[in-house]
């Protein structure tokens, strides 16, 4: 029979033991660190690891509560859709509890009281306030207090993925202001040498801990933890490391009575019912400009795609090896980085295009050395006996090309062709990376702003294919009277 000692010493070791075990407990946290910062963003001086200012508090929330931190990076527009899917455990990332967002998921306390900063170019003098930003473009960030803030007050507005895109186009003269929270205007535009605030902050707001709807326990363990980290100093001294520190979050310091919100967050800009009508005429705006793209670039494609594959096939040997590398430089590379560099690497030598323009004229690019390698094909696949027929009837290489060649390649070159316009189509997605406002990007703003994945989802699917079902009929038809036309002349030319 086991001693009192020894009975003792086994239970202080299983307590032992279990305590590290909960220590060892992860708190997995998803925020999005592409242009995160200061929030969270990869260190520039050690580009494996994440700093932030959040990054840091999360630290000291997770040692309140007995966990280790794990990072889980995301997209901003699909951060409450990954926490549903138990992606991680919480949202970390500046995230307002917004009226939209609380019907899917919980918040905690909150943790830093924030305000918006109106930015202009430091030769502004005609915008001072947002009263002033009627008849001009602001940029922000899409889903947000300052995006919502816009729409209330129809403001023109860009949504951009992350805010350095947004301050970058304003040095560049593409939009005339940018509203964005306070530690993303603190940590840009004090760097900056080319931009100023217009104004003193304004609206004030919270940032919360999001959390899944029936994880009680855990809010539970958040909010304590939020409240040690305020009460013990860390948050302050975080805080004030990163320059975020004002009067302000001394509020957060003061006990709620009954009944009563801790922290003022301002009135609630956004609707109680999810609008279809609104969202479908959104949608429909949308693919109106989906479709202005598709057709733009697949016209430069097929423009400068014959240009490219008869150089390609009979062009000189310089010629040749040009249109080589341009064929394997636009094949070979993310259609996705292609657009990036025109955007944000062409002003750099002075050659800067709307978002749109950029859009349209890459994807066309990108598209063209595709057709290139189509029209090639089609092209070698013409016998030989067709050249020399030409040339017996007295035709030159240009007017056997013209007359002959061309008309059979092309309805060989069809179906491929009809092929990659309805990849185009989807294709156009890729241009929200560059803040343009297609079909793609106002389902993603719609549904995360909404929730409403599933249906949102079907409808954009109808859009597509109401696009594209179109143009693959008309090339289906096009091809069948080609065939005829082709078989009518063989049995004329067999009576001749």
């Amino acid at each position: 029979m086991p001693s009192p000692v020894s009975k003792l010493l086994w239970i202080a070791a299983c307590l032992l033991f279990s305590g590290n075990v909960s220590a060892q407990q992860p708190l997995r946290w998803g925020a999005d660190p592409s242009g995160g910062a200061p929030y969270v963003y990869n260190d520039p001086n050690h580009p494996d690891q994440y700093i932030g200012y959040e990054k840091e508090m999360v630290d000291a929330l997770a040692a309140a509560m007995g966990r280790k931190p794990e990072f889980a990076p995301s997209d901003w527009e699909t951060l409450v859709s990954a926490l549903q899917r138990k992606s991680f455990d919480v949202i970390v990332n500046g995230l307002e509890p917004t009226s939209d967002r609380q019907k899917q998921i919980q918040f905690s306390k909150p943790y830093y009281i924030f305000q918006l900063a109106l930015t202009v170019r430091n030769g502004e003098q005609q915008i001072h306030s947002l009263a002033d930003c009627k008849n001009r473009v602001v940029g922000t960030l899409g889903n947000t207090a300052a995006s919502r803030l816009l729409q209330k007050e129809n403001i023109p507005m860009r949504a951009y993925a992350e805010p350095l895109t947004a301050y970058r186009d304003l040095e560049l003269k593409r939009i005339d202001a940018v509203i964005m929270d306070v530690p993303a205007e603190v940590f840009y535009v004090s760097k900056s040498t080319t931009l100023k605030r217009a104004c003193e902050p304004f609206f004030r707001g919270t940032y919360n801990v999001g959390l899944r709807k029936g994880d009680d326990a855990l809010k539970t363990e958040v909010d304590a933890a939020i409240d040690k980290i305020i009460n013990d100093g860390s948050l302050e001294k975080i805080l004030r490391k990163w320059g975020l520190w004002n009067d302000a979050q001394l509020e957060l310091q003061k006990p709620a009575k009954a009944g009563e919100k801790n922290v003022d967050v301002g009135y609630d800009i956004t609707s109680a019912a999810f609008n279809w009508r609104e969202a479908i005429w959104r949608l429909t705006r949308a693919a109106f400009v989906t479709v202005l793209i598709a057709f733009g670039s697949m016209v430069i494609a097929l423009v400068l795609g014959m240009p490219l594959a008869i150089g390609q096939w009979k062009g000189p040997r310089p010629v040749q090896w040009l249109c080589t590398i341009y064929v394997e430089f636009f094949r070979g590379t993310p259609v996705l980085v292609q657009l990036l560099f025109l955007y944000f690497g062409l002003p750099t030598i002075g050659l800067a295009m709307p978002a749109w323009l950029t859009a349209l004229i890459g994807l066309g690019l990108n598209y063209a050395a595709y057709e290139s390698q189509v029209y090639r094909a089609a092209l070698e696949a013409i016998p030989r006996g067709q050249w020399e027929a030409s040339y017996l009837l007295g035709m030159g290489p240009v007017l056997a090309f013209r007359r002959i060649i061309l008309p059979q390649a092309f309805r060989i070159a069809l179906p491929p062709m009809t092929n990659d316009f309805v990849s185009l189509f989807k294709d156009t997605s890729t241009a929200y990376a560059i803040s343009v406002w297609e079909l793609a990007t106002a389902y993603r703003e719609l549904a995360n702003a909404s929730g409403q994945f599933l249906l949102l989802g079907v409808a954009v699917s109808l859009y597509y294919l109401a696009m594209s079902l179109p143009m693959a009929h008309l090339a289906r038809r096009l091809e069948r009277k080609l065939q005829r036309r082709e078989a009518i002349e063989a049995v004329e030319a067999e009576i001749n």
